[in-house]
């Protein structure tokens, strides 16, 4: 009688994968490319390895969000090894060493905890040992292909075109790592959150900043679409603890329960608010995972959606998890990367977005990173009153826009003048020195509305009581969104 075998897989590496870009020229093709392909790596694999195998589409347990879980037999598994021995090396090839692929097997034997701890072990030891199952050391150092061959950046940018309109996606056994939008040994169709469930179908739903000629905006436009600066920026989030929620589960149909839960959050209510009109034509998607996502547009825009991916999520929590104690897998923490020049690496700019949303996950967990602080959700709305405020200031007072980089020059400071502790208020050590700076840069006036925003502005910024005045965060980032709101003033 046959056993019963978990197989997990993972793809360690996508962050210095996707970072890696190097045309000057098709930067963003080349990231799409590389998005989409990390998504639907994980998707395609799974199914190719059954289908190889010409095992049933029913056990495939979990998928997406580089790794994936599926049922076994113990007689399989030695093929199954051999396969993604194959796809291991393919997958090397094609990122030049930057991605790697590692799975452990285990039987079904015990109550899951048990087996999921076996399963983490083996993964551990496959990351512990990278050189385990090479013929020869040498190996190791041996050059992967240079930029000619299939796994070249021009494969990748090519890639990044076809699947902005194609309606399935092909893997072939003799380059198991080479997605295609054209015919292949396998092929399973793309469709939307939306769209009629296919046995085999996987779930890509595509949504992009589509210009006049309804072609993909390219940065340019995208930056163009931005109101005050003239600059595009990327989004990226991450629920928090995912993963210590995922090992905490009881059963296997919890752990693929919640699995799916979160991917489909992210497949449908992330490509459904890039539908609203003050996002589709100027938000696209570059990547969604199991527990994460990242998109690109104009600036103004994205954090407008990022609050309200919060709030959505928020809402998703209370129906969904409300039951499961501990605030595991509960908040999202978001960082906001904005290019200082239209033509910026996106690559560079994606890395930076990762880098400010680790110091983010690590400073309070379910908060948001952007123009170079961390806040709590909650905290967002003083600093957008403040910015509002100072709009309003230059827009419907003229004041000069410059009297906003005079503002933030009290921060930079009270930030050189003393060390800080991370996550804490900057004390003033003299605040009354603070007010009356204030006060001369936003000078007094005889009219009612003009004195009673300037009072406000300044309470926004250190607080009511100038006997014991502090520099609120909230101020900095509200300061540094009003700048960009009114850059071209």
């Amino acid at each position: 009688m046959s056993l019963q075998v978990f197989l997990q897989v993972q793809l360690l590496g996508s962050e210095d994968f996707l970072g890696s870009t190097e045309s000057a020229d098709d930067g963003f093709a080349e990231l799409l490319g590389r998005c989409a392909w990390l998504s639907l790596i994980s998707e395609v694999l799974p199914r190719a390895l059954l289908a190889e195998m010409k095992l049933s589409r029913m056990l495939l347990g979990s998928s997406g969000g580089e790794q994936f879980l599926v049922v076994l037999t113990d007689e399989s598994i030695a093929d199954a090894n051999a396969f993604l021995e194959r796809a291991s090396e393919g997958i090397a090839a094609l990122s030049g060493g930057l991605l790697r692929l590692v799975w452990a097997s285990t039987e079904n034997l015990g109550a899951w905890p048990i087996a999921a701890k076996r399963l983490e072990e083996g993964i551990e030891r496959q990351k512990a040992t990278p050189l385990r199952g090479r013929s020869a050391i040498s190996d190791a150092f041996t050059p992967f292909a240079e930029s000619g061959s299939p796994g070249s950046h021009g494969y990748f940018i090519e890639f990044g075109k076809q699947i902005v309109s194609s309606s399935a996606v092909s893997w072939s056994p003799d380059n198991p790592a080479v997605l295609s939008c054209e015919s292949g040994t396998h092929s399973w169709p793309l469709r939307d959150q939306t769209a009629p469930a296919e046995d085999d179908g996987i779930v890509f739903p595509r949504r992009f900043a589509m210009n006049e000629e309804q072609e993909v905006a390219g940065l340019a436009e995208i930056a163009a679409a931005a109101e005050g600066a003239q600059r595009w920026a990327i989004l990226r989030g991450d629920v928090d603890l995912f993963d210590l929620r995922l090992k905490r589960t009881n059963t296997i149909e919890e752990r693929l329960q919640l699995s799916v839960l979160f991917k489909e959050f992210f497949s449908g209510e992330l490509s459904l608010l890039c539908t609203l009109p003050e996002f589709w034509r100027k938000v696209s998607i570059l990547y969604r995972g199991g527990d994460d996502f990242a998109v690109i547009g104009a600036w103004d825009a994205l954090v407008a959606l990022a609050r309200e991916l919060q709030r959505v999520f928020e809402r998703f929590v209370a129906q969904n998890l409300e039951s499961f104690a501990g605030l595991e897998g509960k908040s999202v923490s978001m960082a906001l990367a904005v290019a200082p020049t239209v033509d910026a690496s996106p690559a560079a700019i994606f890395e930076q977005a990762g880098t400010q949303l680790q110091t983010a996950k690590a400073t309070e967990p379910g908060s948001f990173h952007l123009f170079g602080r961390t806040l709590e959700w909650k905290r967002l709305a003083d600093a957008e009153e403040l910015k509002n405020g100072l709009v309003r200031l230059v827009k419907d007072f003229g004041y000069d826009a410059g009297y906003i980089h005079d503002l933030a020059s009290v921060y930079r400071e009270a930030y050189s003048a003393q060390a800080t502790r991370r996550n804490k208020a900057i004390r003033v050590d003299k605040p009354w020195l603070t007010y009356m700076r204030l006060s001369r840069i936003i000078p007094a006036s005889k009219q009612r509305d003009l004195n009673a925003l300037r009072n406000g502005l300044i309470t926004h910024l250190i607080g009511t009581k100038t006997a014991n005045a502090k520099l609120r965060p909230s101020g900095r980032v509200g300061l540094e969104w009003a700048r960009l709101a009114t850059e071209n003033q």
